[in-house]
């Protein structure tokens, strides 16, 4: 993530290796998934959805903050593109019945990249809630987008949901379910 550009395209991969183990990790896999005739790389930025670590998942965390009317955290703003697991499926399984993709790399992404800050403000409109937006770090961090053009040329027919439609449908979905959320584990950031 320290050398990300916006909108982000496959090919601008291997114009740096990454120094972290789990980003040099990824790095190996993709580099291994070029020389495989079978192995294809769907490159995930951020996804979103239920049972995901709500305690450390920015939408999630954020959802459920509100839900016991806590504040939401932002330790810097930054330009995301955030994708909803529920239209993740569709485009796993399309890779599993089409043998022979056109490329070997893929962003997984929806078309909007949305700030941090904006996102939480979506929350709180969707929660109907007066709580505060705290950011701890002014300006804006690293962004961490991509660009879709492969994908949506690989399957034309893509639909992603809307955000907040999607941003809707998980904090019903929290608010139902909020006997799993540990207040507790809310009140300190990670």
């Amino acid at each position: 993530r320290k050398h990300c550009i916006h909108n982000m395209t496959e090919d601008y991969f291997d114009t740096h290796i990454p120094a972290n183990d789990y980003g040099f990790a990824k790095y190996v896999m993709t580099k291994y998934t070029e020389k495989s005739s079978n192995i294809y790389n769907l490159r995930l930025f951020s996804v979103f959805g239920k049972y995901e670590p709500w305690d450390i998942r920015f939408i999630s965390n954020a959802i459920c903050k509100t839900l016991f009317n806590l504040p939401v955290t932002i330790n810097q703003n930054a330009l995301y593109h955030y994708l909803y697991i529920n239209d993740l499926i569709p485009v796993v399984e399309y890779f599993i019945h089409h043998n022979n993709p056109e490329y070997k790399v893929y962003n997984i992404i929806p078309d909007e990249a949305v700030p941090l800050y904006t996102l939480a403000e979506k929350i709180k409109i969707i929660s109907k809630k007066d709580l505060p937006i705290i950011v701890a770090k002014e300006g804006m961090g690293t962004v961490y987008t991509g660009n879709n053009s492969r994908l949506k040329k690989e399957m034309a027919h893509i639909k992603f949901t809307p955000l907040d439609c999607s941003i809707k449908e998980l904090y019903n979905w929290y608010s139902d379910n909020i006997n799993m959320i540990d207040k507790k584990l809310l009140l300190v950031d990670k």
